[in-house]
């Protein structure tokens, strides 16, 4: 039995100076990781154009009606607070010099996708030729989840409205300011 002991207490000592002698040979090299995630600011709308078709006047028209016309896609991924505006620029008639009021032409969220509600809610909204805001991001919003609003637009056509055609633009901005 006490050559047993001593043939164990040999054994431990042989196994601690081989993991001693392994652990002064050990060595670790480490290298440095990094990169940089490029900022993501932007807009984009899926279709360009709204025509309203012959329209009589004094009548309406909604475009998209039942689901919605074009989606407006804004991402953004700085961690500040986002703004989606958009007024209208002139729907002038062509031939002559006649203007429909820019609160004729209306706009609507059906669905977002964000993490707030769009402003006024879901239901129609007045453009006018000053920037109105729509959205105003908040929470994931800010660090780059695409907000998708999905909307209707509706045409008014005054009942003195001449005939002929009528052309002009709608301004969609966004910003990191309100």
């Amino acid at each position: 039995m006490k050559k047993l002991t001593y043939f164990a207490g040999a054994l431990l000592v042989c196994f601690l100076l081989y993991a001693q002698a392994e652990a002064l040979d050990y060595k670790t090299d480490d290298i440095s990781a990094s990169v940089e995630v490029l900022p993501t600011f932007g807009i984009s709308l899926d279709n360009l154009n709204l025509y309203f078709g012959l329209i009589q006047p004094g009548s309406t028209k909604i475009l998209g009606e039942g689901t919605f016309f074009n989606q407006i896609h804004c991402r953004s991924n700085s961690g500040r607070p986002w703004f989606l505006k958009a007024q209208v620029v002139s729907l002038s008639l062509m031939e002559k010099p006649y203007k429909v009021p820019a609160g004729n032409l209306k706009w609507k969220v059906t669905q977002c996708t964000g993490s707030a509600q769009p402003a006024g809610g879901y239901d129609f909204q007045s453009l006018t030729e000053e920037p109105l805001l729509m959205y105003a991001s908040q929470g994931d919003d800010d660090f780059g989840k695409d907000v998708v609003l999905s909307m209707q637009y509706s045409l008014q056509s005054p009942s003195d409205a001449p005939a002929g055609t009528y052309s002009g633009q709608i301004v969609f901005t966004m910003a990191e300011s309100p």
